[in-house]
């Protein structure tokens, strides 16, 4: 079988031009694609503080790659990390105006983005690729259930 005819070659491509569109778009922003990515989680708390053990968590990342990226945020003046007060062992990151800020412009890339991946397709294909694409990534676990990354 030639690369171009496996579902892995297609996937790959589509990662690629993903990465590379956004990594584009972030760069006006002063952002990585995983900083934006952790930004929007903290920002989608509406407010409230999110603990730096729920990010690791929730992006399947080790903790020194958490405190790396969140110490090179804090440094663009977009989250402030402090220690836990119900847990000292912990800290909680917080977003500050300049995040919510850059909010809106991380939303239309996203949209962008979503739109070029769906733009050949039907509102019921948009619906039925969806459906396959979290089958396949909860089965890539084992268990058949959604995984977040």
């Amino acid at each position: 079988m030639k690369p171009e005819e496996g579902i892995g070659f297609y996937i790959k491509r589509i990662n690629d031009y993903i990465l590379a569109d956004t990594n584009e778009r972030l760069k006006k922003l002063d952002l990585t694609f995983s900083q934006m990515h952790i930004l929007i989680y903290i920002l989608m708390h509406g407010g409230r503080d999110v603990r730096q053990r729920d990010i690791l968590h929730y992006f399947n990342i080790a903790h020194p790659t958490v405190v790396g990226l969140l110490r090179r945020m804090e440094k663009k003046g977009l989250v402030c990390v402090e220690s836990d007060p119900d847990d000292r062992r912990g800290n909680c990151v917080t977003a500050l105006p300049k995040a919510n800020a850059i909010l809106e412009q991380l939303k239309e890339g996203q949209l962008h983005i979503e739109a070029l991946l769906t733009k050949e397709l039907t509102p019921e294909q948009q619906a039925e690729l969806k459906k396959i694409l979290k089958i396949i990534y909860g089965g890539m676990y084992g268990n058949g259930e959604e995984k977040q990354p």
